[in-house]
């Protein structure tokens, strides 16, 4: 019995680490940082709170998004108007976006918004009974709704787990390890390369790192 306790319990933090990081990457990608986030990242410690493990990319990602804010007491490199403009730059425009976060674009010929990817996703959304906010609006296939609905499949783990349902949690498990698989891990690194090659601010340099260091330890975590 101790050994079932405490492998449902390695494998809730587990879940619960990654709900978090997937959470928290999912809104740095779908809105601009703004005064509000800058603050709370900004407070002592915080940073150092990141659920997951400090591999490389993890690691770099704190210290640029920590340079941004001004963690510790430093001068921040970045004020929420320049990171505004950054933000929109890469990833809403007007003009070429510098770092497109739709996986259509990726992983189509003609580089086109709304194809097959974006409905293979929007299905797999549907088969969980979700669906991204701004339907036949915006894509479904954006990285932070990606990142979203990892999160969402996270926080479902946890409750199967909570009513011991083996079942329930091994269909959870198979879908994540799928969507990573099918899609975030065959695009979102083209992406964030992007994004570290044009980024103008810590910020979303820090934010790039980080996210490939999740992508990295999910994949391991759930795939490997």
């Amino acid at each position: 019995m101790s050994t079932t306790l405490d492998g449902n319990r390695l494998i809730g933090a587990r879940l619960d680490s990654f709900a978090a990081a997937y959470g928290f990457l999912s809104r740095l990608f779908l809105a601009p940082a703004d005064a509000e986030l800058c603050a709370r990242l900004a407070e002592p410690g915080l940073l150092d709170e990141w659920p997951l493990e400090s591999d490389a990319a993890t690691v770099e990602g704190l210290r640029l998004l920590g340079s941004a804010v001004g963690a510790g007491g430093a001068e921040p490199t970045a004020d929420p108007t320049a990171l505004t403009r950054d933000y929109q730059a890469l990833f809403v425009g007007p003009g070429p976006l510098l770092a497109t976060p739709y996986e259509s674009v990726y992983r189509t010929v003609d580089r086109l918004l709304f194809d097959e990817p974006t409905l293979q996703v929007r299905a797999t959304y549907r088969a969980f009974g979700l669906e991204a906010p701004r339907l036949n609006r915006e894509p479904d296939d954006h990285l932070g709704l990606e990142l979203n609905f990892l999160s969402n499949l996270c926080l479902r783990g946890l409750d199967a787990l909570s009513q011991d349902d083996g079942p329930m949690l091994d269909s959870i498990f198979a879908a994540h390890a799928a969507f990573l698989t099918d899609h975030l891990l065959a695009w979102a690194p083209d992406c964030l390369d992007l994004v570290t090659e044009h980024a103008r601010t810590d910020f979303y340099r820090g934010a790039a790192a980080l996210t490939r260091g999740a992508l990295e330890q999910a994949e391991a975590s759930f795939v490997g």
